[in-house]
C-alpha cells in the first residue's frame, strides 16, 4: 500500500508541475520516484518507470 500511495503522490506532484512549472511540485516527484525506485522488492518495471521519470524531470 505504501508504494501505491508513493506512486500516486509522485503522479500528481508531476501533473502539477507539467501545469504550472511549480518547482516545489518538481521537486516533490522528483523525491518521490528516487524514493519508489530505491524500494527494495519493488516490481523491476515501475522501478524503471521511475527512474525514466527522473532521467525526464532532471533533462
Amino acid at each position: 500500500m505504501e508504494i501505491q500511495n508513493l506512486l500516486i503522490a509522485a503522479l500528481a506532484h508531476l501533473l502539477k508541475f507539467q501545469a504550472t512549472q511549480c518547482q516545489t511540485a518538481k521537486k516533490r516527484a522528483l523525491m518521490m520516484f528516487d524514493k519508489l525506485s530505491n524500494v527494495q522488492g519493488i516490481n523491476p518495471e515501475i522501478q524503471a518507470l521511475c527512474n525514466e521519470a527522473n532521467e525526464l524531470l532532471t533533462a
